[in-house]
């Protein structure tokens, strides 16, 4: 497995907005090398929609999303203005994002989907998705459609992304949907390997989460619109 150098993820106020309201109070939470973070909710609190303005998929908050402060206060802003390209482009090459569409292309094999996600690192190794597909015990399912296979066999294909692209940052959303235990116990475990290797890991979940070592909860609070609303009126 791979060793990780000492990332850090660092959320400042951030505040996301669905038709011009805030779903939920603005958070601050940083996550290092060799840490989890949980990001918890009701249906419907932002958790997503958090998720996705972290990784540039969606540009409707405000806050600070720093990649790699240093200890001397000179920051690499991904959200001001004056950030770094260069920096903002290593946040994004080491981040894996899987959502809830898992993103899967449904007329392409196992194998076929796995390499386009390698190949758009400018990487192709042939032996991890071997190695990756037998360990999620779905080595069988190589050559088949991905249309053809299972919510569950979707899914597993999906996490398979977790080994054969291997970066320090993965943004998790809902992994365990759709995973029987066995399956939830292989993705606790690898988790558990990716922060022993310095790796960072944020998710969100509906069910509670034991297996992941030191996962630290974080839950979403709604606003208070209605205090809102009073003090644009004044």
């Amino acid at each position: 497995m791979p060793s990780f150098p000492k990332n850090c993820l660092k959320i400042e106020n951030l505040a996301v907005y669905r038709s011009d309201l805030p779903l939920f109070e603005p958070v601050s939470f940083s996550v290092s090398a060799g840490e989890s973070l949980q990001i918890s909710g009701t249906n419907g609190s932002g958790k997503t929609s958090l998720l996705r303005c972290i990784c540039g998929i969606s540009h409707r908050h405000e806050g600070r999303i720093l990649w790699n402060t240093d200890v001397s206060g000179n920051e690499n802003d991904l959200v001001a203005g004056n950030s770094s390209q260069d920096n903002t482009l290593d946040m994004y090459r080491n981040m894996l994002y899987i959502g809830h569409s898992l993103g899967l292309k449904p007329k392409l094999t196992v194998e076929q989907n796995l390499k386009f996600y390698q190949q758009l690192r400018f990487s192709e190794n042939a032996e991890l998705i071997e190695t990756a597909l037998a360990l999620l015990n779905i080595e069988i399912y190589h050559d088949e459609q991905v249309g053809n296979l299972s919510a569950g066999q979707k899914r597993r294909v999906s996490l398979a992304r977790l080994l054969t692209e291997p970066v320090s940052l993965w943004i998790l959303d809902e992994p365990m949907v759709a995973l029987d235990l066995a399956g939830q116990a292989w993705l606790e475990k690898v988790c558990n390997q990716h922060i022993a290797d310095g790796g960072l890991i944020l998710l969100t979940s509906h069910q509670e989460i034991t297996g992941i070592d030191g996962l630290v909860q974080l839950e979403l609070r709604e606003a208070d619109i209605q205090i809102l609303e009073t003090e644009a009126k004044l």
